[in-house]
């Protein structure tokens, strides 16, 4: 690098070479976890082959090549969707705390399964929130992933809570905080979570397991940082660290 680079030279430089990372990162997970149904629906194939050739009774094998085709499916939109947040323009801003928490929530909600919207649960969220810099529509959206998990993983829990709370860093930085006393997982598992399909319970839960990755990408996107702590059966806490505006580094990486 030259000695005479601009701190904001030097930062742009930095973020694309993180950025490249990511992508390298992403296409070599992505290409693994499509192999998976892609193997089942050729499997399938094959035993449909030779069921007709035996002249049994088919049904069975082409319900499981159906759901498998219907996962590889579901699994390429849910690629496309993580590209297209990447490439989306950021639009820089400040968002009242409160707002962006109130509007995450009810997405959160509005998306959850009919059962999860008729529990009982219990909100607990901090008076006093700070101001959150950034695209207000793509931390929404992250902070909208972070609910719906903590929606879904506090299910199998008699009395589920869900905490939110957050506080201004020293210089001009935010950091808010997701809890949910739900089933939480293995910390040895932690490297895990924000991969794309990466799914820590198996099929215990529905979803493909590329929420957490777009809220790792929005968040990187925005200069931050987000990291997970959790033990098995005592619930999951994640933070997610948001630069000030105009920060270097902030609101300009390009994946």
């Amino acid at each position: 690098m030259s000695p005479d680079a601009t701190p904001e030279l030097q930062a742009l430089r930095a973020q694309l070479a993180a950025a490249h990372a990511d992508v390298e990162d992403f296409a070599r997970m992505v290409s693994h976890d499509l192999r998976a149904p892609l193997r089942h629906v050729m499997a399938y194939g094959e035993v449909l082959r030779e069921m007709l050739q035996a002249g049994e009774d088919v049904a069975p094998a082409l319900a499981q090549l159906d759901r498998s085709s219907r996962q590889l499916g579901d699994m390429l939109d849910a690629v496309v969707a993580l590209v297209r947040l990447s490439g989306a323009p950021l639009q820089p801003g400040v968002t009242e705390g409160a707002l962006l928490v109130d509007e995450a929530r009810r997405l959160a909600e509005a998306a959850a399964p009919a059962a999860d919207r008729a529990r009982p649960i219990h909100w607990q969220i901090a008076p006093g929130l700070p101001s959150v810099p950034g695209d207000a529509a793509q931390l929404r959206q992250a902070l909208a992933a972070l609910l719906a998990n903590a929606l879904k993983f506090t299910r199998p829990v008699a009395e589920p809570r869900i905490e939110i709370d957050g506080a201004a860093l020293p210089g001009g930085g935010v950091q808010l905080r997701v809890h949910d006393n739900g089933v939480g997982f293995a910390p040895t598992q932690a490297a895990r979570l924000f991969q794309p399909f990466a799914r820590l319970h198996g099929t215990r839960f529905e979803g493909l397991g590329t929420g957490l990755a777009q809220v790792q990408q929005i968040v990187r996107r925005h200069g931050g940082s987000v990291r997970a702590e959790s033990q098995a059966g005592h619930g999951c806490t994640v933070w997610l660290t948001l630069p000030r505006p105009g920060a270097a580094g902030s609101g300009t990486s390009p994946a």
